[in-house]
């Protein structure tokens, strides 16, 4: 399944808007701008990097059967990462959570944006 697809699936209010990155990071936008895709960006450059012993290295798993996969998630309201079963193997969810986070420091550093989903009800 693909990365749109899945957070098709996983970001059930269709009025919601967000930004797909390379990596597979998702920022879902709680009050979207216009330029969503700038707006998605600037979020991703100042909480996507991790800080070792800050809340930025915190993560929660949560799996979903629907996606064959997990989903990752932040101390960013809105900031997830997907983790299919192939990547996971049989690792737990610490390992799993390790995945994730390293996909949203890689969509940090290179803020390569791959989808949009844009609602037109912006603030």
């Amino acid at each position: 399944m693909d990365l749109v697809s899945v957070y098709k699936k996983v970001i059930t209010d269709q009025s919601a808007s967000w930004v797909l990155f390379k990596h597979g990071t998702c920022v879902m936008l709680l009050k979207p701008e216009i330029n969503v895709q700038e707006q998605a960006v600037e979020i991703l450059r100042q909480h996507g990097p991790v800080t070792p012993g800050t809340p930025s290295g915190d993560f929660e798993v949560i799996k979903i059967p629907e996606v064959n996969g997990w989903l990752v998630i932040g101390n960013y309201p809105g900031m997830m990462m997907y983790v299919s079963n192939e990547e996971a193997g049989k690792k737990d969810d610490f390992e799993i959570g390790m995945i994730g986070r390293t996909k949203r420091e890689q969509d940090a550093k290179e803020l390569e944006v791959t989808h949009i989903k844009f609602n037109t009800h912006y603030k």
